[in-house]
């Protein structure tokens, strides 16, 4: 488990699946996140999906509950993606399930956390993240913890019947350790 000021990050257990499956399949939670209509997902391929990471035998994704400190309360998760340890990065990415906390900070609260993770816990030299370039609030939050556009992949994207530009984004593990040494800003 890791604390911030105003949530926690805690691996995902049994017990979260229901939720995470009421989010997977809410149109406004997945809207910028899925890069298909075809987001809706069945509860029995979800508790599929993440059966060997419950158990401890997936080792090519971590997925975290983000809850409010104060009342353990899950509003939302989070996800490293690593495919091959010889490759340098980390795919990171979150969600907020529950509305009530969008557009308040939270996101780039939980992206900080997820990055202490990757960096200062798992020793990863370079995290990046895909998102949609039209999906402002993820792009800011990604900003205010260092992540640069590296990268725009034109009409990449299928979504909401239309094709989408994709960005591909980074943080280098040196860039994070720098920004550490900063007093930080709202």
């Amino acid at each position: 488990m890791i604390e911030g000021e105003h949530f926690r990050l805690r691996k995902i257990e049994r017990a979260d699946l229901a939720l995470l499956h009421g989010w997977l399949n809410d149109a406004d939670v997945v809207m910028w996140a899925r890069f298909s209509p075809d987001h809706m997902v069945t509860r029995e391929a979800l508790d599929k999906e993440y059966e060997k990471e419950i158990a401890g035998e997936s080792h090519e994704r971590t997925t975290f509950i983000i809850e409010e400190g104060a009342t353990a309360k899950a509003i939302g998760w989070c996800v490293m993606r690593t495919w091959d340890r010889k490759h340098v990065s980390t795919n990171v990415g979150i969600g907020l399930g529950e509305k009530a906390y969008w557009g308040k900070g939270y996101g780039t609260e939980a992206v900080r956390l997820l990055l202490t993770v990757a960096f200062d816990q798992q020793r990863w030299h370079r995290a990046e993240l895909w998102t949609l370039a039209d999906n402002a609030r993820a792009v800011g939050a990604a900003k205010k913890c260092g992540f640069r556009i590296e990268g725009r992949e034109r009409e990449s994207a299928y979504f909401d019947g239309k094709h989408r530009d994709v960005y591909l984004m980074a943080i280098l593990k040196s860039e994070w350790d720098a920004r550490k040494r900063k007093p930080r800003r709202r």
